[in-house]
């Protein structure tokens, strides 16, 4: 009887661990084809995919920014009462990724554009894109500093958010964005 109750028991195991393996490779291919349909620009199509891959596999950092870069896109699609909804989807999506892997820069940029881009009413503010630009700057500095770029430049700091950049371009000196964000607050300081 012994022996029974052990072979239902590696055998449930076994099943679990089959589920848990063909749910990862199952996620892998909806993230496959929802990255297809927003390459195509069927941003719906996506973040429906994308759900789908997170529900498959929700403990995957990568998958949840993945689902929240979509959401980024699809916010500007729908109706304004829509929006609301779309961007407590990317919040929480970027802010489980973080929870799952704190070294994730992809999650903590996505926390520090969120708060920098949303509205008052949303939550957004450059203090609180602040906290999260400076994870994203303990993790890899030169990204750290186009973040602080950002929010100094959004603050209207226009000096100090090109130090910020020029920091950043010291140690990347080909990040298009860092180049792009110094072009931007240097011209608009000669006006």
């Amino acid at each position: 009887m012994k022996h029974i109750s052990k072979i239902y028991f590696f055998g449930a195991l076994f099943g679990v661990l089959g589920l848990s393996f063909a749910s990862a490779e199952s996620a892998a291919d909806l993230a496959a084809q929802a990255a297809e349909a927003l390459k195509a620009k069927d941003t719906k199509t996506a973040v429906s995919l994308y759900e789908q891959a997170v529900a498959a596999d929700p403990e995957n950092a990568k998958l949840l920014t993945d689902y929240a870069m979509s959401l980024t896109v699809r916010i500007g699609e729908v109706n304004f009462m829509a929006q609301g909804m779309v961007a407590g989807k990317m919040l929480k999506a970027y802010n489980t990724s973080v929870e799952i892997d704190p070294t994730h820069v992809t999650g903590w940029i996505g926390l520090s554009r969120y708060y920098l881009n949303a509205p008052p009413i949303a939550g957004g503010s450059a203090d609180k894109a602040e906290k999260y630009a400076q994870e994203v700057m303990a993790l890899v500095p030169f990204l750290g500093n186009v973040e602080m770029g950002l929010v100094e430049e959004k603050r209207g700091n226009k000096e100090k958010a090109a130090d910020y950049f020029r920091a950043s371009l010291a140690d990347q000196p080909k990040h298009g964005e860092a180049k792009a964000g110094l072009e931007r607050v240097t011209k608009e300081a000669e006006d």
